[in-house]
């Protein structure tokens, strides 16, 4: 599976050392999401805060169906930040409780190496952008299945309860 395979990331957890995608292979389903500053903070929430009156167990139902997500900070320029800090310093807002940045280590993957992550969004984010999807604020995701192959791409945040819905089932 292409250009992807050869991405390298590094888990969040610490001291795990840096992975290529390809790596996952037959062991994880990835999920790229790409997006802006406000998309990478929201995605943060999703993952690492209690919604609502909810306890927040989407870590442990994406680590239990062997996924991971890799947050990708554009700028406007479309160009690959630093990830690993904009999801340290994520903000919660007033519904988000118990935010821990933490929480969603053992299923995040920070994107390393930008030039070849650039080389890889950049006709993604240039097809949405092109159909009048806000990159930015919207995000793109891309979900690659355990055979290396993509299954899908999307706009928005990544779909986590369908993703435990079908894969659970």
């Amino acid at each position: 599976g292409g250009l992807h395979a050869r991405l390298t990331v590094e888990p969040a957890v610490e001291g795990s050392g840096r992975r290529e995608l390809k790596e996952y292979r037959r062991e994880s389903r990835v999920v790229i999401a790409a997006g802006g500053a406000d998309y990478i903070n929201r995605l943060c929430m999703s993952l690492c805060s209690d919604q609502l009156a909810d306890e927040n167990t989407l870590p442990s139902a994406l680590l239990g169906i062997d996924m991971v997500i890799v947050p990708v900070l554009l700028d406007n320029n479309y160009e690959v930040r630093d990830s690993r800090t904009a999801w340290r310093n994520a903000e919660p807002g007033e519904n988000d409780r118990n935010f821990e940045n933490t929480r969603a280590d053992e299923v995040v993957a920070f994107p390393e190496g930008p030039s070849m992550w650039n080389e890889y969004l950049k006709s993604d984010a240039e097809t949405a952008q092109g159909q009048g999807f806000d990159v930015l604020d919207k995000g793109i995701t891309i979900t690659v299945k355990k055979n290396g192959r993509i299954l899908r791409r999307a706009t928005g945040l990544p779909p986590f309860g369908d993703f435990i819905g079908v894969i659970e089932v």
